[in-house]
């Protein structure tokens, strides 16, 4: 019996706290439906966890599988229709931050995401290191995190599969 009481003591005094549960956002999807493409990565596996600053509590937000397979999910997606041969894309040190501005008029919730890439287009090389900042409403009374911090995500992905487009085409290469 004194086990128990010292159980419940102790769930009700961790609940007191105001320990909050990870906010789960479940991109799988996303990443399982983009096609297969060898000649494109983002390295940097692993961070899955951002935390979200600028609400009334720090909130973190679980991507799954991890932020880096689902950019790269996304610039697949965008740009396998336009690869031409003897094209190679690799992006490496992908870092990400996103943080909500509750006070701003509207108030909003911003990601900034930074990556370096390389592309090699028949032989022509252009390096180039990418900044890009995307920003969405939010409402801080209910900010559903686990949908905005996607919808976010592939905001910045679309951009940075656009950006890399362009400097695709700024090597000169005949497609």
């Amino acid at each position: 019996m004194l086990k128990h009481v010292i159980v419940a003591s102790a769930a009700l005094a961790l609940a007191g706290c105001g320990g909050r549960a990870m906010i789960e956002s479940d991109m799988s999807r996303a990443v399982s439906a983009s096609p297969s493409s060898p000649w494109l990565t983002v390295e940097n596996p692993g961070a899955r966890v951002l935390t979200v600053a600028g609400l009334e509590s720090k909130e973190k937000v679980q991507v799954t599988p991890d932020i880096a397979s689902v950019v790269e999910a996304r610039l697949r997606t965008a740009l396998q229709p336009k690869y031409f041969t003897d094209l190679i894309i690799n992006c490496r040190g992908l870092e990400v931050l996103v943080g909500a501005k509750a006070d701003a008029e509207p108030p909003s919730l911003d990601i900034d995401m930074a990556i370096d890439c390389r592309i090699v287009a028949r032989g022509l090389i252009a390096a180039k290191s990418y900044r890009l900042h995307e920003s969405r409403k939010l409402d801080p009374a209910s900010p559903r995190l686990d949908v905005a911090v996607p919808t976010l995500i592939d905001a910045a992905s679309a951009d940075l599969a656009e950006r890399l487009w362009t400097d695709v085409l700024g090597t000169g290469v005949k497609r």
